[in-house]
């Protein structure tokens, strides 16, 4: 008896279920799509390449060849794009041009020839503009040196690399007179440009990259360069002089060795003023400066100096023209500058120190800049 009533029971509660799930199936009947949906291929592999004030949408074209078009969706797809899916190529790309600079999220979405869609992928991308470009900053110039064959040598600052910066552009006239633009790594402290017209300038700007990715270079404004070259020692020669107190350590032509801790010590106790140097560059500059210090040989800063100097220029070592008298403080350490007002054209040069506490002179260096 208990055997007919588990089954009656179980016939009961099966006879329940199939019902139920008949009413579930009228139910969802009107939302079932027969033969099932059909998806497109999605987009492969996207990437977004930043650009000022657009960014360009890049994808794998896939393998289904049903796909004719895609739609890439932004603004939270209030606003899109079109793009036609060519029948052949491996990559689809598409640049949304006019964007704000901020960050945005794209989304692709495929379409085969009856209108099936894709399900929708998602990239991440930047657009940037004058916000960043305000932030750049010039990579400086350190140095320059001009050699007696016209080679100029920059030497560079640091580079905002933490911001993109990844060149250094020099634009100048070479000695054809064609304007020419070089480019030069942020990782190169220092660049030589060998043809540049003798007595012109140059100008340099540096170039940004906001990421990897980005499609279009961020540049900075162009800066002269100095305009006051150093001129390259290596050439120099001591063509005459007063006198050194001797050799080595005291000779006179640790005055242009590009060291103010060597010295030219004239002799002492068999000298007095004037003390002269004269100098040959090599090749006929324009000077337009030049620099002088005391020697911090031995004591770390030598005050027997003089108080005053001549400086004189000569085209060819036979007519010389006095260019000035100037102070000189000895009792300072480093570089003290003259300008010539009058940027003659020299090749050679002569400092001559006139009056100073002793009857002998301690230098350390002499440098000249110009064109």
């Amino acid at each position: 008896m208990k055997r007919i009533f588990y089954v009656v029971v179980i016939l009961i509660v099966t006879m329940c279920i199939v019902s139920a799930c008949r009413k579930m199936e009228e139910s969802y009947k009107q939302y079932v799509v027969p033969g099932g949906l059909t998806y497109a291929g999605k987009a492969t592999s996207p990437k977004a390449y930043s650009g000022l004030n657009r960014v360009k949408i890049a994808w794998l074209r896939g393998s289904d060849p049903s796909v004719v078009k895609a739609k890439v969706y932004w603004n939270n797809f209030a606003d899109s794009l079109s793009v036609d899916i060519p029948p052949s190529g491996d990559t689809i790309s598409v640049t949304i041009e006019n964007l704000l600079e901020k960050k945005y999220t794209f989304t692709i979405r495929t379409y085969d020839g009856k209108g099936n869609s894709s399900i929708p992928v998602e990239v991440v991308g930047g657009s940037y503009g004058e916000k960043y470009q305000a932030q750049l900053l010039t990579r400086p110039v350190n140095s320059n040196v001009l050699n007696a064959n016209g080679t100029l040598t920059i030497g560079w600052g640091g580079a905002d690399e933490s911001n993109g910066a990844y060149a250094s552009e020099v634009k100048y006239t070479d000695v054809s007179g064609k304007e020419q633009h070089k480019i030069f790594s942020v990782k190169s402290l220092v660049s030589e440009i060998p043809d540049m017209k003798p007595n012109t300038n140059y100008q340099f700007r540096t170039i940004f990259r906001p990421d990897t990715l980005s499609i279009d270079n961020f540049y900075t404004s162009y800066t002269d360069g100095s305009g006051l070259f150093s001129f390259n020692k290596k050439s120099w020669k001591i063509i005459s002089y007063s006198t050194q107190h001797s050799d080595g350590d005291n000779a006179v032509i640790n005055f242009i060795d590009g060291n103010e801790a060597t010295r030219w010590h004239t002799c002492a106790g068999c000298s007095s003023y004037p003390h002269f140097a004269t100098i040959d560059m090599g090749v006929e500059r324009t000077i337009t400066q030049f620099g002088v210090w005391r020697t911090t040989f031995e004591t770390g800063g030598d005050d027997r100096g003089p108080d005053k100097f001549d400086f004189l220029t000569s085209a060819d070592n036979v007519t010389w023209v006095n260019q000035g008298s100037f102070n000189f403080n000895r009792l300072i350490n480093g570089e003290q500058r003259y300008s010539l007002p009058n940027k003659p054209k020299a090749r050679y040069f002569k400092f001559v120190g006139t009056q100073g506490p002793q009857s002998y002179m301690v230098m350390g260096e002499i440098s000249t800049y110009g064109l």
